[in-house]
């Protein structure tokens, strides 16, 4: 049986899933930002930092052998 697990970014540095051996990253973060022309929020996908993916790649491994 396989589980998929779908996390925001949250999730890279505070949840440890048991039993997870492979991450598949999209390498992008959507970020909230306040947009001065519209006075309004927006959120921009943009590309997540080296840190970031390590971290995320990190989710593997803590509780079984990681792929």
């Amino acid at each position: 049986m396989r589980k998929i697990v779908l996390a925001t970014n949250i999730a890279e540095a505070s949840v440890t899933i048991p039993q997870i051996k492979c991450v598949i990253d999209t390498g992008v973060v959507k970020e909230r930002t306040w947009c001065t022309s519209t006075g309004a929020e927006r959120l921009l996908v943009r590309p997540c930092s080296q840190a970031a993916g390590w971290q995320r790649a990190g989710r593997a491994g803590r509780t079984t052998a990681g792929a």
